[in-house]
């Protein structure tokens, strides 16, 4: 021992048990903490993946019927067979995005031709996160407008 240095002594255990046994109340809790939040930490992730892909085949599904209801605008005034055409537009346009992120993609194009068309776009998401849960999504996008409708001055109506 140094000169001039206290040590305090206090019985064996007096204080030591006390600090020891605070401690082992914690043990493990880390362990059981990642436990409980990890499958929803994972459970979360795998929501915005899913959402994710649902909503980038919602706008491929969109931009399909918006083709298709360009053709239908300015086809329905003056094509017979205005409905046809639309639906293979836009089954084509989606077609040209080479992606599969709908399965069975239909078409289907309606409205009154001497006023306003529209077209629909719909199929099942091609993938899914939650496989094992059987999820069956459906993606669906409409798009319409009025008819376009040419003439000269002194004609009117289409």
């Amino acid at each position: 021992m140094a000169a001039g240095v206290a040590v305090a002594t206090d019985p064996p255990g007096a204080r030591r048990a006390p600090r020891l046994l605070a401690g082992r109340g914690d043990r493990g809790s880390s362990v059981v903490e990642l436990a409980v939040l990890a499958p929803a930490l994972m459970m979360v992730c795998m929501l915005i993946l899913q959402f994710g892909l649902w909503f980038n085949a919602r706008q491929a599904a969109l931009a399909a019927a918006q083709a298709g209801a360009t053709v239908a605008r300015e086809q329905a005034a003056s094509n017979g067979a205005w409905q046809s055409d639309a639906q293979a537009a836009a089954q084509a346009y989606f077609q040209g995005l080479h992606t599969s992120l709908l399965k069975d993609l239909s078409a289907h194009a309606a409205g009154d031709p001497h006023s306003n068309v529209s077209v629909t776009v719909s199929g099942p998401l091609g993938f899914s996160v939650f496989s094992f849960f059987n999820l069956n999504l459906t993606v669906s996008a409409t798009a319409g407008g009025p008819v376009e409708c040419f003439r000269p001055d002194e004609q009117d109506g289409c």
